[in-house]
């Protein structure tokens, strides 16, 4: 629904790029003890994920909880009048109200997003196998690039619409996020995941301030990962304690990428969709 009150959401409009990273920061500093307390959550799911028997429910229990946490982050970034009031609510959240507010929509968005990752495989895997693909072979195809590239070129131009469909997935995929976000129920979530498939929804995404705000951050994304990327790779160069940090900073990392994925979602909507 449109307003004429004044919101955060619309001042960050104006540097959008500077802002969901500012915001997302911000968010993480004025409450460490909720970082530190989501990213062991986090470790431990992970962890539990190795376990026979729990694994699976630990794998559904990652994917959601990264949901309630977007989900909770966005909202508060959409419902803000000003960034004082945003790290107010930073301020008093608590990892319990991570896990439980908005638990309905966010297990309909891991279902949703589960629903369409599998899709996208079921259809790779009908490609592949009629490309002459052998399933017992998978390691020794994609550990040999001759053997991955003879595969894709032997899928031709039938693999192409699949991978234009996926990138336009892809662009639109803040738009629907966004969507997620604001949806207060398991069935408006999960229907949500889906408007990547609406043409009006590819329509207005063609919008010029969506473009290049997705342009520009993309690449900021690109070139900060790859700096994190190889900053962390030497931690591997000290002995038994480097695996350890690259997997709690590796945790760290997707926390930070949760709040900022959840702004720059609801700032992107509303560039093309006024709630």
């Amino acid at each position: 629904m449109e307003t004429t009150e004044k919101r955060l959401m619309d001042e960050a409009r104006h540097e959008p790029v500077k802002n969901v990273f500012r915001l997302g920061w911000e968010f993480i500093i004025v409450n460490r003890t909720l970082a530190l307390m989501t990213v062991a959550a986090f470790v431990l799911l992970t962890l539990l994920e190795l376990v026979p028997i729990v694994g699976l429910a630990a794998s559904v229990a990652v994917g959601v909880f990264a949901q309630s946490v977007q989900i909770y982050v966005g909202r508060a970034f959409a419902e803000a009048a000003s960034i004082d009031a945003f790290l107010s609510e930073a301020r008093l959240t608590t990892l319990s109200t991570f896990l439980t507010r908005y638990q309905a929509p966010a297990f309909g968005a891991w279902l949703g997003w589960f629903v369409i990752s599998m899709g996208a495989f079921i259809v790779w895997m009908t490609l592949a196998l009629s490309a002459g693909f052998d399933p017992a072979m998978l390691e020794e195809t994609i550990a040999d690039e001759a053997q991955l590239m003879a595969l894709i070129e032997a899928m031709g131009l039938s693999l192409l619409p699949v991978l234009l469909i996926g990138m336009l997935i892809i662009y639109v995929y803040p738009i629907a996020q966004g969507r997620v976000i604001l949806s207060d129920t398991f069935g408006d979530a999960f229907k949500a995941v889906f408007s990547v498939f609406l043409p009006s929804v590819w329509k207005a995404a063609a919008a010029g301030e969506y473009f290049r705000f997705l342009f520009v951050f993309g690449l900021a994304l690109l070139g900060i990962g790859m700096l994190v990327g190889m900053a962390m790779m030497l931690l591997f160069f000290i002995p038994l304690l480097g695996p350890i940090l690259f997997a709690l900073l590796t945790a760290g990392l997707f926390y930070v990428m949760f709040l900022v994925m959840a702004i720059a979602s609801v700032l992107a909507r509303s560039m093309v969709e006024a709630f």
